[in-house]
């Protein structure tokens, strides 16, 4: 593709044809499992109720619509930073910040970083490994 892209061989039409299918293959993908790991959620943990979309693929618009219909679908929330918070991680990192601060989530920043730091710091460790190898 791309030596028939630097051959001169698409016009503009044909690569916005071709980005455009390449963003729904992705977004397909994305949603196909996101749809699956809310059925995980919404069996395992009944008393959820949000998605959360964050980071870069966050500002995608095609991709913010479609995982609000999911969510609909499944009874959950759907929770997503404004476009502009979520092209860099420092911002997202800093809104994480100021949503904590909100709820009066405080702590005295001497915890350790932690590489693969879990989503659920209470989960046993060995559950915490079986989710991450993706088992059921």
């Amino acid at each position: 593709m791309r030596q028939l892209i630097a051959d001169g061989g698409l016009d503009s039409g044909d690569t916005a044809d071709l980005a455009a299918a390449v963003q729904l293959a992705i977004c397909d993908a994305l949603i196909d499992r996101t749809t699956n790991a809310v059925d995980w959620f919404r069996c395992h943990h009944p008393d959820g109720t949000a998605l959360v979309a964050a980071g870069g693929v966050a500002a995608n618009e095609q991709l913010r619509r479609r995982l609000a219909a999911v969510a609909e679908g499944a009874g959950l929330r759907f929770v997503v930073p404004p476009p502009s918070l979520c092209t860099d991680n420092a911002a997202m990192i800093a809104w994480v910040g100021i949503e904590r601060l909100l709820l009066g989530l405080v702590d005295d920043l001497d915890a350790a970083p932690h590489p693969r730091w879990p989503l659920d710091a209470d989960a046993p460790r060995q559950r915490r490994a079986e989710i991450i190898k993706g088992s059921k």
